[in-house]
């Protein structure tokens, strides 16, 4: 493959061969390790009762992406082997990279920015209500 191919729009809209030996097991063992880390997230996020809320959430999120993008990535993979016309195109491929780096980064975001100023606006809030009269 030459890197120039990568600039014309025939190599993204194009049927691409087959993929043979240990580069096709390379595609399905990795999409199907994405599935499995997210079925671990989801079960870990169930089943452990330590975890605070925040930590769950970004759990939940987590695991969606990761079980979504494993599942898409095999869709994917299916649709190159059996060499469907329009949905084998390696422009799919790239849809599906830039979508995992995107809600990648949603995810981080919310784990390392929203996440404190949720936790601190919470702290602020239970402060302040320790002060308000009760209902009776």
């Amino acid at each position: 493959m030459q890197i120039q191919n990568i600039l014309r729009t025939s190599y993204w809209f194009y049927q691409p061969f087959i993929a043979v030996g240990g580069v096709k097991w390379v595609w399905i063992v990795s999409f199907l390790v994405l599935v499995l880390l997210g079925m671990i997230a989801k079960i870990v996020r169930m089943n452990n009762q330590k975890i605070d809320q925040g930590a769950k959430e970004v759990l939940r999120r987590a695991g969606n992406l990761l079980i979504t993008m494993g599942l898409l990535g095999l869709m994917w993979m299916f649709f190159r082997q059996q060499q469907v016309a329009f949905l084998a195109w390696r422009f799919w491929l790239l849809l599906w990279v830039v979508l995992f780096a995107w809600w990648g980064f949603k995810v981080s975001y919310y784990a390392t920015k929203r996440l404190p100023m949720i936790s601190s606006e919470q702290a602020k809030k239970q402060m302040m209500n320790k002060y308000l009269p009760k209902s009776k």
